[in-house]
C-alpha cells in the first residue's frame, strides 16, 4: 500500500506543477484500428477474429513535461480455445493438461455426489478458481485497457515519469533477456509492449549518457519490482549494464520465486553489419534459500546481426541460449510452459535461431519470410507474410505460420498451421 501511496502523491504533485505553469500546450491524438482474422488449418478449420482500437493522446506542455494516455479497445469476435488450435498428444497439449490439472481437479467437486444436488462449491468460489487460471487469457472477453497513463516532468538535472509506462531494456529483436518488464513473444516480435506501472527516474550524464532507476509498486514491498540502468557510449557502440529485482502478484500466484537479475547489453556496427548481444544471469530465490545462494541461478543470452544488401534486401540472424530449458525435448512439461508464458524464458528449449529476409518493393509492398528453429527439437516455426501499404493510411498484411517438426516431442510441430488477414488503419 505504502508504495502505491507515495505513487499518488507524487503524480498530484506533478499534475500540479504542470498546469501551475502558464506555458503553452501542444495537444496530440492518433492511434489505429486493427482487425485481425485467423484461420486455423484443422479438420475443424477453425476461424478466430479480433477487433482492437488504439487511441493514444499526448499533451506536451513546454519545457515542464507533459501528459500521455493511450487506451485499448479489444473485441474478441470469435476467440478460440487453446486445445484447438494444437494437435493431441502434443508437447503443448500434455503441457497444458498437466498444468491445468490442479484446477480441472478443483472443479471436479462442481459435480453432486449421491442423492445430493448441490456443488461442493459456491459460484462465486467457481468464479474465482476459473479467473486464476494461468491461461484465462486464451479465452478473451471484451474489454477496455489503459495501457499508458504517464505524468512526464522535466527538471534540470534528471526527468521523472509516474504511472502505466512502457519500459524497453535490451537489445534484442525476437529475444531479450534483460528486459525483464515485458513477456517477449518471438513469433511476434514486433508486437506492442505493455505499459508497466512504474515511478521512473532518467539522469543525464552527457548526450549518449545516463541512470535510469524504475521502481515498480505491488501490493507491498514484497511483491514489487525494481530496477537500475546504466548506459552509455565508446565509439560506434551503445552498451549498458543493468541490475533488477522482479517479484509481483503473478508470479507469486503461478508458484515462481522473486528474482534477482544482473544484465549486459551492447548494439553497434562493424562496418555495414549491425551487431547486438545481451545476457543476464537469473538468481530465483526460493523458500529457504538467500540472495547469496546460487543453486538455482541460470543464465540467458541472445547474439544477433543485421545487413542490408545494395539492392534493398534486409536480412537478420539471432542466436538464443537458454540455460533454464530443457536439454532434451522429453523433458517438456507445465513447469517449462508456466515459464514460458509468463515471460520467465522465451522457449522450451535452450537454443534457438531466429532469421529471415525482408524486402521492400516501391514502399508499398513488403515481403518477408522468418523462421524461429529450435535446436534442441529440432523444430521450426516458417512465417512467411506479405504486406500492402496503399497510402499512409491502410495497411493489409496477410501471412501464415507453419510448424515443421515432430507432432509429439517439438515445441513448433504440434501447433496447427495457420493463415491471418491483418487491416489496419491509421488516424
Amino acid at each position: 500500500m505504502k508504495p502505491f501511496i507515495i505513487l499518488i502523491f507524487t503524480a498530484l504533485f506533478s499534475v500540479n506543477v504542470l498546469y501551475a505553469s502558464n506555458i503553452s500546450s501542444n495537444l496530440r491524438f492518433g492511434g489505429y484500428i486493427e482487425n485481425k482474422t485467423v484461420l486455423t488449418v484443422s479438420s475443424d478449420e477453425l476461424i478466430s477474429d479480433n477487433a482492437l482500437a488504439r487511441l493514444e493522446g499526448t499533451w506536451d506542455i513546454g519545457k515542464w513535461g507533459g501528459i500521455e494516455t493511450h487506451v485499448i479497445l479489444s473485441a474478441p469476435l470469435q476467440p478460440l480455445d487453446p486445445f484447438e488450435t494444437i494437435r493431441n498428444g502434443s508437447v503443448m497439449d500434455r503441457s497444458l493438461q498437466q498444468a491445468l490439472y490442479p484446477f480441472l481437479e478443483k472443479l471436479d467437486d462442481f459435480i453432486p455426489s449421491g442423492d445430493s444436488t448441490e456443488p461442493l462449491l459456491s459460484e462465486k468460489d467457481a468464479q474465482r478458481i476459473i479467473w486464476h487460471l494461468p491461461y484465462s487469457t486464451f479465452y478473451p472477453t471484451d474489454k477496455v485497457v489503459l495501457d499508458r497513463a504517464l505524468i512526464k516532468t522535466y527538471f534540470k538535472h534528471f526527468d521523472l515519469f509516474v504511472g502505466r509506462q512502457m519500459i524497453a531494456w535490451g537489445t534484442g529483436y525476437a529475444f531479450n533477456p534483460t528486459d525483464i518488464w515485458n513477456s517477449k513473444n518471438p513469433l511476434d516480435p514486433d508486437a506492442p509492449k505493455v505499459g508497466v506501472n512504474a515511478i521512473r527516474l532518467e539522469i543525464p550524464l552527457g548526450i549518449l549518457s545516463g541512470i535510469s532507476l524504475i521502481a515498480s509498486p505491488g501490493h507491498d514491498f514484497k511483491h514489487s519490482s525494481a530496477g537500475l540502468r546504466i548506459k552509455s557510449n565508446l565509439g560506434h557502440f551503445d552498451f549498458s549494464l543493468s541490475g533488477m529485482r522482479i517479484m509481483n502478484s503473478d508470479r507469486a500466484l503461478l508458484g515462481l520465486p522473486p528474482k534477482i537479475v544482473a544484465g549486459a547489453d551492447f548494439t553497434g556496427e562493424i562496418g555495414d553489419i549491425g551487431v547486438w548481444a545481451e545476457a543476464a544471469f537469473n538468481n530465483p530465490v526460493y523458500s529457504g534459500m538467500e540472495y547469496t545462494d546460487f543453486d538455482s541461478s541460470f543464465v540467458q543470452a541472445v547474439a544477433g546481426l543485421d545487413y542490408t544488401f545494395d539492392n534493398g534486401l534486409y536480412a537478420i540472424a539471432e542466436y538464443y541460449f537458454n540455460e533454464s530449458g530443457c536439454k532434451d525435448s522429453e523433458d517438456y512439461g507445465a513447469k517449462e510452459l508456466i515459464k514460458l508464458l509468463t515471460g520467465e524464458m522465451s522457449g522450451l528449449g535452450r537454443h534457438y535461431l531466429f532469421g529471415g529476409v525482408q524486402y521492400s518493393i516501391a514502399n508499398q509492398y513488403d515481403f518477408s519470410l522468418f523462421a524461429l528453429g529450435n535446436l534442441t527439437d529440432r523444430s521450426v516455426m516458417l512465417m512467411p507474410s506479405v504486406t500492402f501499404i496503399p497510402n499512409d493510411i491502410i495497411s493489409i498484411e496477410i501471412g501464415a505460420q507453419a510448424g515443421i517438426g515432430d507432432h509429439k516431442k517439438s515445441e513448433y510441430g504440434g501447433a496447427f498451421p495457420n493463415l491471418f488477414l491483418t487491416v489496419k488503419g491509421y488516424f
